[in-house]
């Protein structure tokens, strides 16, 4: 009997310790700094290649429709709508490229369409310049304009300032004033003490860094645009900094408005881990020193004073739109939702670019003439 107890006691301690790493591994997984390999790359194959098309290995990304980039070794090349696929390939337009790849080179597939500099992309002038920051300089890319508001970009998880590249055309060509920043843990930009992603609860702070900069080199005031994790950063920064105040509006793409639902959609729907190992994972990155359980934005929803623009697709793979959904009940009268059949992560402007550059332009506009209106919540509503 007594061997039986052991024997028990030591398969429940195994078993245990066995949950304890699986969730100290996913933990890590999450927040762990990873710089080699930008989160959505993912290498395809070149099956075939003409003057005005490429034949590309499908996989789930490839089969999208609409504008995307591919990139290799120092090139890429924009490629457009598909004119023909199979159950293996994909054959899309091939729209632009600073170097023809080579028919069974394996490329990256690109969401963010171009790759480099906005000057090496887009043939934008820009400056790089470095913002202060408690952690230290964080580069950053300046557009000038002749506005007064400036636009105040903020990238996604493990992706970079790239990802802001597809709009920069339209907001630069409005005229706005743009600062598209690196924060902590990005390539070039200062490492956090302990190495890891805080998922906005400390990166924050770079972006109220980032607006004290702008302040203090001409702007009146700002509008923050934040992809992904970066729209998490923003909510926690209006939440958290006293600088809000110099905020004008807030344009969100596919937001992770609470960490626990894109947890629960990655991890509980996706990979069909059990909720009570959610839970786990939680609690040890909790213990690791982020404050997962504050970065929830749904239940003070109802609490928003600023314009916003939302997009998000309705087959997002990471961040859920029901989360949207309900952030956009609880102050209907403040977002236009730009809620999307079909589109998948942050691919609302791949999809349809023109719609997309619409809803931006419009919202700018609308942004504008409600600061002049004197930003009364229901002067927005029937602007």
């Amino acid at each position: 009997m007594l061997t039986l107890s052991l024997l028990l006691g030591l398969m429940l301690f195994l078993s245990i310790s066995m949950i304890g790493i699986a969730g100290w591994l996913c933990s890590e997984e999450l927040l762990r700094v990873k710089k080699s390999e930008r989160v959505y790359l993912r290498k395809v194959r070149v099956i075939g290649i003409t003057a005005e098309t490429i034949t590309l290995q499908r996989t789930r990304n490839t089969a999208y429709d609409g504008i995307y980039g591919i990139d290799w070794q120092s090139h890429y090349a924009v490629v457009g709508k598909i004119i023909a696929r199979t159950e293996r390939t994909v054959t899309r337009k091939l729209l632009k490229a600073t170097q023809v790849p080579a028919v069974g080179a394996r490329v990256r597939w690109n969401i963010f369409v171009y790759a480099g500099d906005p000057e090496r992309a887009l043939g934008l002038a820009y400056e790089d310049v470095r913002v202060p920051s408690q952690q230290g300089p964080l580069p950053a890319w300046f557009l000038p304009g002749p506005r007064t508001t400036w636009v105040l970009m903020v990238h996604g998880y493990n992706a970079t300032r790239e990802e802001g590249l597809r709009v920069l055309p339209r907001v630069a060509g409005l005229g706005f004033p743009v600062l598209n920043i690196a924060y902590r843990n990005d390539a070039g930009a200062p490492l956090s003490a302990d190495r890891l992603y805080h998922l906005g609860d400390t990166e924050w702070q770079d972006v109220e860094a980032s607006v004290q900069y702008a302040l203090e080199h001409g702007a009146r005031d700002l509008i923050l645009y934040g992809w992904s994790m970066g729209g998490c950063i923003v909510e926690t920064f209006l939440h958290r900094s006293s600088y809000v105040t110099h905020i004008q509006a807030v344009i969100l793409d596919s937001p992770i408005l609470s960490w626990h639902a894109a947890a629960v959609r990655v991890m509980h729907e996706t990979l069909h881990l059990p909720l009570w190992f959610i839970r786990i994972v939680e609690w040890i990155i909790a213990r690791r020193g982020v404050n997962f359980a504050a970065l929830n934005y749904l239940p003070v929803a109802h609490k928003r004073t600023l314009p916003t623009l939302l997009f998000h697709g309705t087959i997002d793979s990471r961040a859920p739109v029901t989360a949207s959904d309900t952030f956009v009940q609880a102050c209907p009268d403040l977002v236009i939702y730009q809620r999307i059949p079909g589109v998948d992560h942050v691919q609302a402007w791949n999809a349809d670019p023109q719609a997309y550059e619409h809803a931006l332009t419009t919202f700018f506009n609308r942004a504008s003439e409600f600061v002049l209106s004197g930003g009364d919540e229901h002067g927005w509503s029937h602007l």
